[in-house]
């Protein structure tokens, strides 16, 4: 009996082994890429993905998290995700740019004026029209927050526009960042992203303008330690997914996809904390923060690039412009009955 008692075991073991094997190899792979950090809580929101995803017995994804730039810069994470060798991708604005010109117009100087404006804004219009825009590339958006915003860096102090005529400045590849650099009287210089530390101790480039965020997390603020907080431009983060592969999934998969991650204005806000904590701990930095005066003659300058950019993104370009204006004269009507 004892022995017949070892042989049910153990065959009941091998029975449980076999139909756990069989689980794991039934799960769908899912890869996440981004450029993260365990100080941002973009890094606590894809381990939670993660978990959801692919945590447990009866998870339905296998889930790899390759969000600390293991697959490259920005733009290589969203290629990857387009070429379907990844399946989700957590990118900033100016790399969906690079599928959906239009998207450029997001990010025109001076074009919101805070981050309430922007959620409203961002929930209401901008995210439907986007996804739309998207699915026609092949992406399925599944969030879309703004994260911090955008300032300039430099190894001398800029108050004003024109402190930055002649200086050999960094723009981004977004055609919203070019324009503003090239506004602002400045010698345009596209420089890589792991090459901006270089360039700053070689004297190729001065000066620059990048997220507050990207500015802490690179090392750039150690190289140009004086940032003025224009606040120009939001950087817009989108969590995105290969079209493709998407549809392969069931619609009780896709929900769950969808929920993963937590919502979008806690996403930024989350982000925003960061950006603001991790600036406040930075105490190598010069913050030069503008007067209302000041950041007047910033804003005339950057809306002066708006019929421009909207000219280079073609397409839908005008028409997202236009739905953002209105969405903008809503938000403020709105605040105003609050009031």
């Amino acid at each position: 009996m004892k022995i017949w008692g070892r042989v049910q075991y153990t065959l009941a073991s091998l029975i449980l082994l076999t139909c756990q094997d069989v689980s794991a190899a039934d799960r769908i792979p899912m890869t996440i890429g981004a450029v993260s950090s365990p100080i941002l809580s973009a890094d606590k929101f894809y381990t939670q993905m993660s978990d959801r995803l692919g945590g447990g017995p009866d998870a339905q994804f296998d889930v790899k998290l390759l969000v600390r730039g293991e697959i490259g810069s920005d733009e290589s994470i969203f290629y990857a995700m387009r070429r379907g060798r990844i399946q989700i991708a957590g990118v900033g604005g100016q790399s969906i740019s690079t599928a959906v010109p239009e998207l450029a117009v997001l990010n025109a100087p001076y074009l919101f004026d805070s981050w309430a404006e922007i959620d409203f804004i961002y929930d209401t219009v901008v995210t439907p029209f986007i996804n739309t825009l998207l699915e026609e590339h092949g992406i399925v958006g599944l969030r879309l927050y703004g994260a911090a915003w955008h300032g300039i860096y430099a190894k001398t102090p800029i108050y004003k526009p024109s402190d930055t005529i002649d200086m050999r400045f960094r723009a981004l590849i977004d055609p919203a960042s070019q324009l503003f650099v090239q506004a602002l009287g400045a010698d345009t210089f596209q420089v890589a992203s792991n090459e901006v530390v270089t360039g700053l101790q070689t004297g190729l480039i001065e000066a620059g303008e990048t997220s507050t965020l990207v500015y802490n997390i690179s090392g750039t603020s150690y190289e140009a330690p004086y940032l003025t907080r224009t606040r120009h431009t939001p950087s817009l983060i989108a969590l995105v997914a290969n079209k493709r592969w998407y549809e392969t999934l069931t619609t009780e998969q896709q929900d769950m996809v969808m929920q993963s991650h937590p919502p979008t204005k806690y996403s930024g806000d989350a982000l925003r904390a960061d950006e603001e904590r991790i600036l406040a701990a930075a105490e190598h930095v010069t913050v030069i923060e503008l007067t209302p005066q000041q950041l007047a003659v910033w804003k005339k300058v950057g809306r002066s690039t708006h019929g421009a950019l909207i000219k280079e993104a073609g397409g839908q370009a005008q028409e997202l412009y236009d739905i953002v204006l209105k969405a903008k004269a809503n938000f403020a009507v709105r605040n105003a009955r609050a009031d």
